[in-house]
């Protein structure tokens, strides 16, 4: 599958899952906030919690469950990429979540809250 499909299948899932959010009630800040080392698909936020949620799209069961493919060194990427932008927002003090949001074949949504913590002590 070439990159630019790929790109779009994501954009697509990501559009049903913007969706999907403010359905839940949450208001998006930002898509595809992309600094150098990393890229978090959504920033939202619920209540007085700000959700860093990474977006997973499969357009076949071929590859398994999308929320499987968040592994543990993507989930630190998004980690730092998280503190970089809580660091420039002057967002020290935020209560935060990690979510991870899959959209399979069918545009069911999985959406697993809290779906991993920082390996270690998260500061900004």
């Amino acid at each position: 599958m070439s990159d630019k499909s790929s790109r779009a299948k994501g954009s697509k899932g990501e559009e049903i899952v913007r969706d999907y959010l403010r359905k839940q009630g949450m208001k998006i800040l930002d898509m595809n906030f992309r600094v150098k080392i990393g890229e978090i698909d959504i920033i939202a936020k619920e209540k007085d919690t700000l959700v860093f949620v990474e977006v997973k799209s499969a357009t076949s069961v071929n590859f398994g469950n999308p929320l499987g493919w968040v592994t543990p060194q993507k989930q630190q990427r998004i980690v730092r990429v998280s503190q970089w932008y809580l660091m420039n927002k002057g967002l020290h003090n935020a209560s935060i979540r990690f979510d991870v949001v899959s959209v399979d074949p069918d545009r069911k949504i999985c959406h697993v809250r809290d779906a991993f913590r920082p390996e270690s002590e998260f500061s900004v």
